[in-house]
């Protein structure tokens, strides 16, 4: 998957490179600044792209109608409950009026674990970054087994995680849905997380790299299961 920030700025050449890396899906989503008109305005770009797209709903801004399917995200390792449950809680009102009085089929939660302890999102939503193996294997597991989340999104957000704890996490809960993200520049990187991950998110790389077509052909090989 290829995540997309709706507060940085992707050249028409870059975004050319993702539309037509062959990625299963794009996600648009992000911590700062993220406006109604920025997701609007990102939406519109990305909209002829062939697979999947997914919108996240950091907040009620993001409700735009026409995506594949919207997360909504619950930081299990958050300190403080608002990103647990309060800002989902008084966004809940605002969904339902956006899609009469049920919510869409297409709305699924994702457990987030944020790991990054230099991040904006572990700052923004008080991460315990420095939860044990098995307070995290806990808490994907109370995500997806108890809450029934679709996903655990392992997430260490502009830095490459440790595989040692990824595989430590597939090793307690093989079952488990993971999600990776986080630093991915190079296709051994995502080749080692897609040995214990699901699906592989690629996200600074898109702004950063000098030959994002090829890097992106790269890492698409790297985590080629055919």
């Amino acid at each position: 998957m290829i995540k997309l920030d709706p507060d940085r700025i992707i050249d028409k050449e870059r975004l050319q490179a993702v539309m037509g890396c062959g990625a299963d899906a794009i996600i648009i989503g992000g911590t700062q600044g993220i406006t109604g008109q920025k997701i609007n305005d990102l939406w519109e770009e990305v909209r002829p792209f062939p697979g999947k797209k997914i919108i996240e709903i950091t907040n009620v801004e993001c409700l735009l109608e026409g995506a594949d399917e919207y997360w909504v995200p619950v930081v299990l390792n958050s300190s403080n409950p608002k990103w647990i449950l309060g800002t989902h809680a008084r966004a809940f009102h605002q969904i339902k009026r956006w899609n009469g009085q049920t919510l869409p089929r297409n709305l699924f939660p994702v457990g987030y674990i944020v790991l990054n302890p230099e991040s904006a999102v572990a700052a923004c939503t008080e991460a315990d970054t420095q939860i044990d193996d098995d307070d995290m294997a806990g808490l994907a597991q109370v995500g997806h087994l108890l809450f029934r989340f679709p996903w655990i999104y392992i997430e260490y957000s502009g830095s490459f995680g440790s595989m040692d704890r990824l595989a430590r996490l597939s090793g307690k809960a093989p079952a488990l849905p993971l999600i990776y993200g986080g630093g991915i520049q190079w296709g051994w990187q995502a080749k080692q997380a897609a040995q214990f991950a699901h699906v592989v998110v690629v996200g600074n790389l898109v702004y950063e790299s000098e030959n994002l077509e090829a890097d992106l052909r790269e890492i698409r090989h790297a985590v080629s299961r055919d």
